[in-house]
């Protein structure tokens, strides 16, 4: 089942147990804080590197006042990208997928201004009473090949051609991480049997980042995200 098969399928059973659990925004800005040390060890044991390039995935609802939240954030969005000019290196802006659903997308070099930004988006959506449309973190890996093991963590901008791009998914109603790694001919739409995935790869990420971060144990509620917009 996909992600967005099981978002309409927890919009029929709302009672599920862990669904309160977005509610509270410290729950979600402590996992995700909790990232930087996965990343080392996903890079000394799968050479797998941050690309800088994360994104929030958000369920639109079309009422006035969603709209304002999401303007507020385009706001915040242009500050923060203003403050290029005081030194932080990350850019964000949002963003509508090919299902309808509404993403906040951050690229940048340092993990913790990253962090930071996202968290403080999360925060501003619970903020303004739309915690349950609060769907998934995103953050996506890249396999690195010929650049150097510490790349990342000198603020080495890597690229992405010709590497496999992996994912790590934050699911905000269950408070889990897991991996997803779709596969390809290229980073374009992916549709009917072209829907493949990499669970030996997934299995290995999860090994690495179960003992750090709150983890997502069973494999069949590892939803995937297909057509990814970054």
């Amino acid at each position: 089942m996909g992600f967005f098969s099981f978002l309409r399928k927890e919009g029929e059973n709302s009672g599920h147990k862990h669904y309160n659990r977005i509610d509270n925004s410290f729950i979600d800005n402590q996992a995700i804080s909790s990232l930087l040390k996965s990343y080392v060890k996903l890079d000394d044991s799968l050479g797998l590197k941050s690309t800088g390039k994360c994104g929030i995935l958000v369920k639109n609802v079309n009422i006035p006042k969603f709209t304002d939240m999401k303007q507020y954030i385009d706001n915040v969005i242009a500050n923060i990208s203003d403050k290029q000019k005081m030194g932080w290196e990350l850019t964000c802006r949002s963003a509508i997928d090919d299902y309808g659903y509404l993403w906040f997308i951050l690229e940048g070099k340092a993990i913790e201004e990253i962090v930071v930004a996202l968290n403080a988006i999360g925060d501003i959506v619970h903020e303004k009473g739309f915690s349950r449309q609060l769907l998934a973190a995103v953050f996506e890996l890249t396999s690195g090949y010929g650049v150097s093991k510490n790349a990342f963590l000198n603020n080495t901008v890597l690229t992405t051609d010709n590497n496999t791009n992996q994912y790590l998914i934050y699911n905000y109603k269950y408070d889990k991480f897991y991996p997803f790694i779709p596969l390809s001919s290229s980073k374009g739409m992916v549709t009917g049997s072209g829907k493949k995935r990499n669970y030996e790869q997934e299995l290995k990420i999860m090994a690495q980042i179960t003992d750090d971060l709150p983890c997502e144990k069973d494999a069949n509620l590892w939803y995937p995200i297909w057509n990814i917009p970054f």
